[in-house]
């Protein structure tokens, strides 16, 4: 068995590489990081291939450290994603969580593990406050992200907690399945990832982890909601369009 996690990453590499020796030093062998960037500036591709070298060398780790993988343009973070799982070998799992390290190595592995032992093809972390879970988030991003998802729920009209957070894995026949079908390379991807998976049948579960705010974020969904409305809406009506 073997998991791929695919880190996007943009103009990030300060951040990324705490998070990057986390992962070295936390994941089980059977994970291999590969980081995908977006398009960064020259001398932060030049920083990411620098704490990528570090984290290959540590040896205080069992997960595979890949050597990265670039684009010339930013598209956007599904971009990214995608363009890791095409790289990926031959792993049966295929994941992505976000470069700023919301989603702890430790809460990975627990995931991961769950999933596992479980009978769905997908599963979608959330934020979720509740006896045993721990969410440092402020007051701020807690409503604003509320409202989002609130938005998604019925624009979308996904029955999902929270579509957004930082943490997705997914069995590889599912990928390859809705994997030409997939169009969104911006932060909606994810909404329109779990529209795919549900048009097609596949079982998604929604899996509580412990979650940081961690400053620096390129979203704001105060500013963007409406925007991102939007763009769910055109993604719906795309998604039911398809004939599986």
């Amino acid at each position: 068995m073997k998991t791929t996690l695919v880190i996007p990453h943009f103009n990030d590499a300060s951040r990324l590489g705490p998070f990057l020796g986390e992962l070295c030093r936390e994941l089980p062998g059977h994970f291999e990081v590969l980081v995908s960037d977006d398009g960064s500036r020259p001398e932060e591709r030049e920083a990411l291939r620098r704490v990528v070298r570090e984290a290959q060398a540590s040896g205080g780790g069992q997960a595979r450290i890949l050597d990265p993988i670039f684009t010339a343009n930013n598209t956007g973070k599904g971009g990214a994603v995608m363009r890791g799982w095409d790289a990926a070998g031959e792993a049966d799992l295929l994941a992505f969580a976000d470069a700023d390290g919301a989603v702890g190595a430790t809460e990975i592995v627990r995931a991961e593990a769950y999933f596992r032992k479980m009978d769905y093809d997908a599963l979608f972390a959330n934020r979720v406050k509740m006896l045993g879970r721990c969410v440092e988030r402020s007051l701020k991003r807690h409503l604003s992200g509320r409202v989002f998802a609130t938005l998604v729920s019925n624009v979308a009209r996904i029955p999902a907690y929270d579509t957004q957070c930082g943490l997705k894995i997914l069995r590889r026949g599912a990928v390859e399945k809705i994997r030409p079908y997939q169009e969104t390379v911006g932060f909606a991807f994810d909404v329109e990832l779990c529209l795919l998976l549900l048009k097609f049948g596949f079982r998604v579960i929604e899996f509580p982890v412990d979650w940081r705010d961690v400053p620096g974020s390129k979203v704001n969904l105060l500013r963007d909601s409406w925007r991102m409305a939007r763009e769910v809406f055109r993604i719906r009506r795309r998604v039911e369009g398809i004939k599986p």
